[in-house]
């Protein structure tokens, strides 16, 4: 089952629609199968199920769902020979990554621009080690929200160009295009896509003493490097970060790995906590391209620690015979670079599931503040999906709870208001994946009890009844004409910036309710043409 939310008043978030397929039996899930999930800047959402039979396998297909026609699901048949571990999509929205558990990363795009249509033309392989993390390289383009200007009327004024290296660059400083992937053994493999066509691949080492890696994740710098943070699972071995340097010397790919500062969880090294939480079950940076702050949690069977860490230059004491014999070192202190705890939760349940902003807030100092006055919350708050069903979004630097909701088909609590559904008997739904959306102000999680054919749909705008197929058959078309009116009022904009209270496209709208007559010169009569520019 598919539920995608959005923001309501007061931080909480609406249940928008619902989609459920066709039920299996619960002898056909595999819990030990993760599920994928990732959604397109395009509003397009890749995910996998953990269904398997003796007839089908779908933990190696694709469902390609659009959020605003989701009764459409569209299956790929990717072929894969082992479950899928990695979805990845590109800054535009219409190529897709996926790998599997065998080593195997197909990159899929659009057919003739049909989102029921894809197609995989390249790949690479990194033969029977599974892929546990999976990105594009970043190609340098980085914007910062400023929440201090969210009233401006111009978005140039809202947004500001951060300057980033793109990871590798083409003749002329054009991003190379290429993926970059780290397996379960401790490699990291890296494809780059050339303008002929041709991907190069090549594949080294994280360092010289490889071990198991059993979560990771991938992150970029300003000056155009890549970071990798590994864990092997266990809370009480260290969290390992790397730096890796892509490059192309004679026509080939070149990767070079350096070790950086590594980090224990607080928790391991609290005598009352020490064997309280044995796993790290999530690794996630804050952001891709924010390799400076990193979220972890480590949990038991039945609960789970949040901690979120920030790597800081710290000065290095120097002993002050070496500052007596060269006094350029007391001019100016060494620096290392360390990892800080943020913050911390407290004992939580067992959380299933985390989802990141990818709204590019500006975190100044002057930024979060407006954000606090004005309670602003996109692209601050990040998901937690627990065991008993429950979604608590939390503050991305402090880790306080800002929101709880449960999922659709999770218990409520006792108190629950009565206009609410009623309790359900049974075990709790929970999330195995969720995504936040760009603007960071839905969600969308997919639950441990999937299925296979959509048999219902329900939507706040507008509800469709599985009883009437008439009344599903309007509710599309209203959908269609609503879609056509949206698009055609983005195409207006005002002739000076400083419009009156209703925008042109809200304007003629009233005119066209007014006006009954079809006859497009009589309304036509009746506008300002000076007012509208297309």
């Amino acid at each position: 089952m598919c539920d995608l939310r959005r923001p309501a008043a007061g931080g909480m978030m609406d249940l928008a629609y619902v989609c459920e397929w066709e039920k299996w039996s619960k002898s056909t899930h595999c819990p030990s199968v993760p599920l994928a999930c990732a959604w397109s800047c395009r509003n397009l959402i890749a995910f996998t199920m953990d269904l398997r039979s003796d007839d089908q396998d779908l933990t190696r297909m694709i469902h390609i769902l659009d959020t605003e026609h989701p009764w459409d699901l569209h299956s790929i048949p990717s072929e894969h020979r082992e479950a899928i571990t990695c979805l990845e999509w590109d800054q535009s929205g219409s190529r897709l990554l996926s790998a599997d558990a065998d080593g195997q990363i197909k990159c899929w795009s659009m057919a003739d621009h049909l989102a029921n249509s894809w197609e995989s033309s390249v790949g690479s392989l990194v033969e029977g080690d599974p892929i546990v993390a999976l990105s594009w390289l970043h190609n340098g383009v980085k914007l910062a929200l400023h929440v201090e200007k969210s009233g401006a009327s111009s978005f140039g004024e809202k947004f500001s160009r951060v300057k980033f290296s793109p990871s590798l660059t083409l003749f002329g400083g054009k991003p190379m295009e290429g993926w970059i992937a780290v397996t379960v053994s401790g490699l990291v493999t890296v494809s780059l896509l050339k303008p002929s066509g041709q991907v190069l691949t090549s594949t080294e080492s994280l360092c010289r003493l490889r071990g198991r890696v059993a979560l990771a994740d991938i992150a970029f710098t300003g000056g155009g490097n890549i970071v990798v943070a590994t864990a092997d699972g266990s809370s009480a071995s260290p969290v390992q970060f790397y730096k890796v340097c892509v490059s192309v010397v004679s026509e080939k790919c070149r990767i070079d790995t350096e070790i950086l500062p590594s980090l224990f969880m607080r928790c391991t090294t609290d005598l009352n906590r020490k064997d309280k939480f044995p796993a790290i079950t999530h690794l996630k940076f804050l952001a891709r391209d924010m390799s400076e702050q990193v979220l972890l949690c480590a949990s038991s069977q039945t609960s789970s620690i949040v901690e979120c860490w920030s790597l800081r230059k710290e000065g290095l004491p120097v002993n002050n015979i070496f500052q007596q014999i060269s006094p350029v070192v007391g001019d100016k202190q060494p620096t290392i670079l360390k990892w800080r705890i943020l913050s911390a939760t407290n004992d939580l349940d067992r959380v299933s599931a985390v989802a990141l902003p990818k709204l590019p807030i500006s975190l100044t100092n002057t930024d979060l503040k407006v954000a606090s006055d004005t309670q602003f919350y996109p692209g601050l708050g990040l998901a937690l999906a627990f065991h008993d069903g429950s979604v608590h979004i939390v503050h991305r630097l402090s880790l306080q709870t800002m929101a709880v909701f449960y999922s659709s088909a999770a218990p409520r609590p006792v108190d629950e208001p009565a206009m609410k559904r009623p309790r359900t008997a049974g075990p709790a739904v929970h999330l195995k994946a969720m995504q936040l959306s760009w603007t960071s102000l839905a969600l969308v999680g997919i639950d441990n009890h999937l299925s296979t054919r959509i048999l219902a749909m329900k939507a706040s705008l507008c509800k469709l009844s599985p009883c009437t197929v008439t009344r599903v058959c309007d509710y599309h078309t209203k959908l269609f004409l609503i879609a056509i009116s949206s698009t055609l009022k983005s195409l207006l904009r005002p002739h000076f910036l400083n419009t009156p209270d209703k925008s042109p496209g809200d304007r003629l709208t009233e005119i066209c309710t007014k006006i009954t007559d079809v006859d497009i010169d009589k309304v036509m009569i009746n506008l300002k043409t000076e007012e509208f520019v297309l």
